[in-house]
């Protein structure tokens, strides 16, 4: 399902394939975790928004 990424992933040292798994490597983790924030980060800037007007929203679409 993912081939082309993990295959990618392969080819900047991001993970390593070991037997039938993907393990990290620190610079995958590192790139993981650097775009994670900025997905977590703007979630809950925009939830935060939306609850600071109105405390318990019906529904939330982001």
């Amino acid at each position: 399902m993912y081939g082309l990424e993990l295959w990618l992933a392969e080819r900047f040292g991001w993970v390593n394939k070991s037997g039938g798994t993907y393990e990290l490597t620190l610079k995958g983790a590192y790139h993981y975790h650097y775009y994670e924030n900025f997905y977590t980060l703007a979630y809950i800037d925009k939830m935060w928004g939306i609850m600071r007007r109105e405390a318990f929203p019906e529904r939330i679409k982001l």
